[in-house]
């Protein structure tokens, strides 16, 4: 029996509600040259018999003791035979054709280590949010300045070549979150990827996922965001293309940190991640308004359909004029 094309890696922890969705829209992709691979990390609910009596014989079953998702995930990609690699969130959803569409982008394109397009949110029931995960670089054909720059990368909806993510070792497990960022950056040091601008997944915020507000890891996955950016500057001999936005990768990790706090009511823990950010980079008062522009949008109009419409209108109209 020859491998599939693409592996859909999907790491679990207590979530038997959500897993017969997740998988059944793994399944039902327009490509079905595929396989779908269940990592259970020590869940404590009944995913043992959730995920065994889907009767497809495309998904595979992995059981191991809690060890986190970096871990779950690494087991995940390492079990796959396949030349292409998918992730999907156990709470999660893809659209249809993500597959079918992705896999066409990438394959034109050998250069390409992952291309990626854009994820709605929905709540906990399914229903449409106006939240929007994903967005184009912001220096097109400069993959690690990008990256570096803001994660604007949504991991549920790429699609990876399996030989890029084995090359840079895989996912760190000493990150119990942003561990999706870490992995862009790093293997954006040897390849390039795409922007596909469409929706072609749906994320579910509800209040037990761990980058959840309620969640009680809430405050070390946010400031595990600083910590990556720092690691890496940490680093030796750091790419040229790199430390052009250094002082930008500070300025945004502050304020993507403080709006972070601000968002769950924390303005004592925001105030000075905030600051910092406005003192990162160039022009204070600049930089100031930055912030105040980005957090406006992160905490109210990203919350609205016209708010969500607005500034993409704004974003394209800027794009147009800087190329024409």
């Amino acid at each position: 029996m020859s491998s599939p094309c693409v592996s859909i890696l999907i790491p679990t922890f207590n979530r038997a509600n959500y897993l017969p969705e997740t998988i059944a829209s793994a399944l039902q992709q327009t490509n079905r040259d595929i396989q779908v691979i269940v990592v259970d990390d020590g869940s404590t609910d009944n995913t043992a018999q959730v995920v065994p009596a889907i009767a497809d014989a495309r998904v595979r079953y992995i059981r191991q003791n809690h060890r986190g998702v970096s871990a779950a995930l690494n087991t995940a990609w390492r079990a796959a035979q396949s030349e292409y690699v998918a992730m999907l969130g156990s709470d999660d959803v893809f659209l249809p054709t993500q597959i079918e569409t992705l896999l066409r982008i990438i394959e034109r394109d050998a250069s390409l280590g992952f291309v990626y397009a854009r994820a709605q949110a929905m709540d906990p029931v399914g229903k449409s949010l106006p939240q929007i995960l994903g967005s184009a670089p912001k220096f097109p054909g400069h993959a690690l300045a990008s990256l570096l720059y803001g994660d604007c990368v949504c991991g549920i909806a790429c699609l990876i070549r399996r030989d890029t993510l084995a090359r840079v070792g895989g996912f760190d497990e000493s990150l119990i979150a942003n561990e999706d960022w870490d992995l862009w950056i790093r293997m954006a040091e040897l390849a390039e990827f795409a922007f596909h601008d469409e929706i072609l997944a749906r994320y579910r915020m509800h209040p037990a996922s761990l980058t959840g507000a309620r969640s009680a890891q809430y405050r070390r996955v946010v400031l595990d965001r600083v910590r990556l950016i720092e690691n890496y500057y940490a680093r030796a001999n750091v790419p040229a293309d790199a430390l052009a936005v250094k002082s930008l990768a500070f300025r945004n990790v502050y304020m993507d940190v403080g709006i972070r706090f601000l968002a769950i009511g924390q303005a004592r823990a925001a105030m000075p991640y905030l600051a910092r950010a406005t003192r990162a980079h160039g022009n204070p008062l600049a930089a100031a308004a930055r912030v105040a522009s980005v957090t406006l949008f992160d905490l109210y109009l990203s919350k609205t359909r016209w708010g969500v419409a607005l500034v993409e209108k704004f974003v394209a109209h800027r794009r147009r004029a800087i190329t024409s």
